[in-house]
């Protein structure tokens, strides 16, 4: 019988030949949450449940269930990805805990990402302002914004707590909206900024994991440029609320849980 809120798995084998380099990605920053396992070229199994608290506590048992979809073993994986945040204090230091514990038994690297990263992610074909919005309860949303033109992507204003009236009045052009902020605050960036807002309300949090995935696999081949340092979640907090630079990163796998690396 499935955990409460589970959406039942899918899994698309892979074709015969050649050795795949499969990531595994975890995302618990939002409400929800969900596990993922890509290759190079396609989602192979992912599972989704609509609470993060509840998915804290059934990670570990849906990486083991994922990976049964695919035929793999954990330590068959070539890394793994994990959504940093900014989310839950409690679902993002599960998450992370339980990828640095997979990387350390398996001798794999992990890599990290925020949230921000994995929802421009979800836009690839849009060209020019992208903010990704996501629900921080009390009237308040995490927003960041970025530009992207073709492949090139480059962050303009770093991630914040704010009002989402207080949001709009950073908008200065034509600025396509993604995450879960858009499904309570769509209309009202519709009616503020007219023209001006592109509300994407599609984008589903459960393939959040995948998108994680996915950017992890696209930096896996750039470990060596990536700074040797210890991921930490990124919180926003309303005293604090600029949000530091925090590029992907490689975490060095003989670091004991909790320590950095020389220079981290």
């Amino acid at each position: 019988m499935e955990p409460l809120g589970v959406v039942s798995p899918h899994a698309v084998f892979r074709t015969s030949g050649g050795t795949h380099v499969i990531i595994l990605g975890i995302d618990t920053a939002g409400q929800s949450g969900s596990v993922a396992l890509v290759d190079e070229t396609q989602v192979l199994a992912s599972f989704y449940l609509r609470q993060a608290p509840t998915f804290s506590s059934h990670l570990v048992r849906l990486v083991d269930v994922v990976c049964a979809q695919v035929g793999c073993r954990v330590d068959d994986l070539g890394g793994f990805a994990v959504s940093l945040g900014p989310g839950g204090f409690t679902s993002l230091r599960v998450a992370l805990a339980t990828a640095q514990g997979l990387a350390m038994a398996t001798g794999k690297p992990l890599i990290g990402c925020s949230t921000f990263e994995a929802l421009v992610a979800f836009v690839a074909g849009w060209d020019g302002t992208v903010c990704p919005v996501l629900e921080a309860r009390r009237g308040e949303v995490y927003a960041a914004f970025y530009d992207q033109q073709g492949t090139t992507i480059r962050e303009t204003m770093p991630g914040m707590v704010t009002t989402p009236d207080a949001l709009c009045t950073l908008v200065t052009e034509r600025t396509l909206f993604v995450g879960s902020g858009v499904r309570t605050y769509g209309r009202l960036f519709a009616m503020t900024l007219g023209a001006q807002a592109v509300c994407l309300e599609s984008v589903l949090e459960g393939e959040l994991a995948a998108r994680v995935a996915r950017l992890g696999q696209a930096r896996l081949h750039d470990a060596s440029l990536a700074p040797s340092s210890a991921l930490k979640p990124l919180y926003i907090r309303a005293a604090d609320a600029r949000l530091p630079r925090h590029p992907m990163a490689i975490v060095e796998n003989d670091l004991p849980l909790g320590t950095t690396a020389p220079g981290g």
